[in-house]
């Protein structure tokens, strides 16, 4: 694991042999989602290339998945997925009623999608309601850390309002954002092209993340800094409840701890690096 800082004005890094090399962020999404999905998402930080995960910090178990990860909190990029579709509001229905059940419940991202009509611009989201949900998000991640996350992350269901506070929420708090990030003509990031199924069950058996990468389908290797997203995570009940991307998730475990994304990393002198490892003037 790297706890190297890139130098502002740096040349591309090269090997012995004079050949450039690039560095690599893989990023694994919905840390804490359930406590399955959270035990996957370590085995492939111990045992595998994931650099970068993004904790759920409206989830009831949050304290307890962060108490897993912090013995590796120095060696990855901890971040935030802000999450608006998944679990409960930090702050209720009394304080953000744009954005969930009474109940307290976010709207799920079908229920969210079928309020996003052409009469309100397919965007029902109340700015101020989505800006004081995240910002409660980041500072319970910060009651809990005792810090601020390491990057900001979009969970799943976005619009351009919920786009727009979350940028606001990275500059006012100085965070890299996954966003802009993907942005950079420096940065090439991963299509996820293997998710491509109907949402079956059969079907996410046969995903297969690592035949898709190491086919450099999205033309990693041609830029200096390459970045994927994955769903590393094991399976329980409370998974199929929250999310339908379940099944996949072990896959992705699969690929990021199995040998055959290890040697491609290696045979293509690719160094793995975390948001920390970001130049600082690129946020």
């Amino acid at each position: 694991m790297t706890g190297r800082r890139w130098q502002k004005n740096r040349q591309p890094w090269r090997t012995t042999e004079g050949r450039l090399y690039m560095k690599l962020i893989v990023q694994s999404d919905d840390y804490g989602i359930t406590r399955a999905a959270a035990l996957g998402a370590l085995e492939a930080i111990r045992n595998g290339v994931v650099r970068n995960t993004g904790f759920f910090t409206n989830m009831p178990w949050a304290e307890e998945c962060y108490e897993w990860i912090k013995p590796y909190e120095k060696d990855i990029a901890f971040g935030i997925d802000l999450n608006a579709s998944t679990g409960s509001s930090v702050l209720g229905f009394d304080r953000v009623p744009n954005l969930c059940h009474e109940d307290g419940s976010f709207y799920t991202s079908k229920e969210n999608r079928e309020l996003d009509t052409d009469e309100n611009d397919h965007d029902h989201v109340d700015y101020d309601q989505i800006y004081a949900e995240f910002e409660a998000q980041i500072l319970k991640f910060e009651k809990i850390c005792g810090r601020l996350p390491d990057y900001i992350h979009n969970h799943a269901y976005g619009t351009k309002t919920t786009m727009l506070a979350s940028r606001a929420l990275a500059e006012k708090y100085r965070r890299p954002w996954t966003t802009a990030l993907m942005q950079r003509k420096e940065v090439t990031p991963a299509g996820m092209g293997w998710y491509a199924f109907g949402g079956g069950l059969e079907e996410q058996l046969h995903t297969d993340p690592a035949a898709y990468i190491t086919s450099d389908r999205d033309g990693l290797l041609k830029n200096e800094y390459g970045y994927i997203v994955c769903h590393c995570g094991y399976v329980d009940a409370d998974l199929f409840k929250y999310s339908s991307f379940n099944i996949c998730r072990a896959n992705d475990v699969a690929c990021m701890t199995g040998e055959t994304m290890k040697n491609w990393i290696r045979e293509n002198h690719i160094e793995l690096i975390s948001f920390k490892d970001l130049p600082e003037d690129w946020y």
